[in-house]
């Protein structure tokens, strides 16, 4: 790709990893949708229930450059720029604005007559740099592109406002591969959400282990997902975490509160059980009744 525009200046365009998700198609499937918007106008479990059956609807999320709407977020477009943890596509889209707002200040240098500071480098920009020459000592015809040497160029700070710029004879360009971000992202998941589990697990075996009462963990009932034998998916608010559930109780009812306490836990080993908490035992249950 070139990189230069027809007036000596660098070709500067952002380009950036928009992730899109389309329309869900719900007319092929009347009855679940039917389900979840009886779900939402009952407000069943203060909404988790619905957010939790609509899940199924969604569409995978796409990476474009071209700005795309995302459905599940509501945007005309949207980016993911940055989080706590610093994912390799968030580092890809800082290197573009970084090298889009570099490539921008260049092209002012070169307009300005002004020099490019020794320090840029090919991959701070993603090409090669262009290359002052003073009109005092060099015929800008007669130059040898790649025998320039920004150091061996003496400059007159007389002359500091008439410097020219002769472009690279190199003009390919070191263009962010997103599609290889989010490969290594998705490879990556297979080591994140093994270790996100286990720290959930920790937190939970160790609040459990410290607490000389009952801990408690408020519970709202999701969906049943498989009814031969009782066991529904449950969102537990404390920890934030959706989790199934064997049912020690017969049927429940969509968005019924529950309570429940541990029964076993291993965070090594990915295992965690609940059973039946009292309602009102607990230090969990006791501190929500007072507020």
């Amino acid at each position: 790709q070139n990189q230069h525009d027809d007036h000596g200046l660098l070709t500067n365009t952002l380009k950036l990893p928009y992730r899109g998700q389309e329309h869900p198609d719900f007319t092929s499937r009347y009855d679940e949708k039917e389900t979840m918007d009886l779900l939402k106008q009952g407000n069943a479990g203060g909404g988790y229930c619905q957010a939790w059956y609509g899940r199924r609807f969604f569409k995978r999320v796409k990476v474009d450059e071209q700005p795309k709407p995302h459905f599940g977020l509501g945007l005309e477009c949207y980016v993911q720029w940055s989080s706590p943890i610093r994912r390799f596509s968030d580092l890809q889209a800082h290197a573009a604005v970084k090298r889009f707002l570099r490539r921008k200040q260049i092209n002012r240098l070169i307009q300005t007559g002004q020099p490019i500071p020794h320090e840029l480098q090919y991959t701070d920009i993603g090409c090669a740099l262009p290359v002052s020459v003073n009109d005092k000592h060099h015929d800008h015809d007669d130059i040898d592109h790649d025998d320039i040497d920004h150091d061996d160029i003496d400059i007159d700070q007389d002359d500091i406002k008439n410097i020219k710029y002769c472009l690279a004879q190199d003009k390919s360009y070191d263009a962010i591969n997103y599609n290889e971000g989010l490969a290594f992202a998705n490879a990556a998941r297979f080591v994140q959400n093994p270790s996100n589990q286990y720290w959930l697990f920790e937190y939970v075996r160790r609040k459990v282990q410290n607490n000389a009462e009952e801990s408690a963990f408020e519970c709202v009932v999701l969906g049943c997902v498989n009814p031969s034998r009782l066991q529904y998916a449950i969102y537990v608010y404390e920890i934030g975490f959706e989790h199934k559930y064997l049912s020690e109780m017969g049927s429940l009812k969509i968005g019924q509160t529950i309570w429940l306490k541990v029964d076993s836990i291993s965070p090594r080993n990915g295992l965690l059980k609940f059973t039946l908490s009292s309602k009102g035992g607990g230090v969990a249950a006791r501190l929500t009744s007072k507020l």
